[in-house]
Formats: structure tokens, C-alpha cells, sequence
């Protein structure tokens, strides 16, 4: 068991490092990265906490509960991604269509 908890906070502190110097992200980002990071360290180091966080919230067990909350944060991630490449779409076809218009103009 020490074994796997020292793994998991090897894995989570390099994932950590990576994201937390990622030059793109936003303030807003990086504090989420690392409350993120606290809470995981908390539930790897101490797992009966999260077994009383989810009887607080009338969860049986720690387990489930955090099950439920990387169900939301897949979702929330969907969507995002989701409106992303929307976005990207949109603006992609912005591109060609104006580059189209100039080229034909060119033709002519």
C-alpha cells in the first residue's frame, strides 16, 4: 500500500509540474490545477477523509464519490472541448472563405 500511494504522488506531482508551467494557461487555470493537485494528495495520503466528505454529502463511501465527481468533470470537459473546436471550426471557415474571396477576386 505505501508502495502505490508513493507512486500515485510521484505520477500526480510530475503531471502537476507539467501543467502548473505551461506558459498558455490562465491564472484561473493554474489554481484549479492546484487545488486539484492538494485534494488528490489529501485523498491518496489520507483516504478516510474522503470517506467522511462523501457521508457529509450523504455518499457511502469516499469511492463513489469521487466516481461522481470525475463523471462531471468528464461531461464539463466534453463540453469544452465541444465549444473549442466549434470555435476553431468557425474560424477555419472564416479563413478559407475570406482567402477564397481574395483569390477570386485575383482571377478575374
Amino acid at each position: 500500500m505505501i508502495f502505490l500511494k508513493i507512486f500515485l504522488i510521484i505520477v500526480l506531482t510530475i503531471a502537476f509540474i507539467l501543467f502548473s508551467f505551461s506558459s498558455k494557461m490562465k491564472i484561473f487555470q493554474k489554481l484549479t490545477v492546484i487545488a486539484g493537485y492538494m485534494t488528490l494528495f489529501l485523498f491518496i495520503m489520507f483516504p478516510d477523509y474522503s470517506d467522511k466528505i462523501a457521508h457529509f454529502f450523504g455518499i457511502g463511501y469516499g469511492k463513489d464519490l469521487i466516481i461522481y465527481i470525475l463523471v462531471a468533470l468528464t461531461g464539463l470537459m466534453n463540453i469544452v472541448l465541444y465549444v473549442g473546436v466549434n470555435k476553431n471550426h468557425a474560424a477555419i471557415t472564416k479563413i478559407i472563405r475570406d482567402s477564397t474571396k481574395k483569390n477570386a477576386k485575383k482571377c478575374r
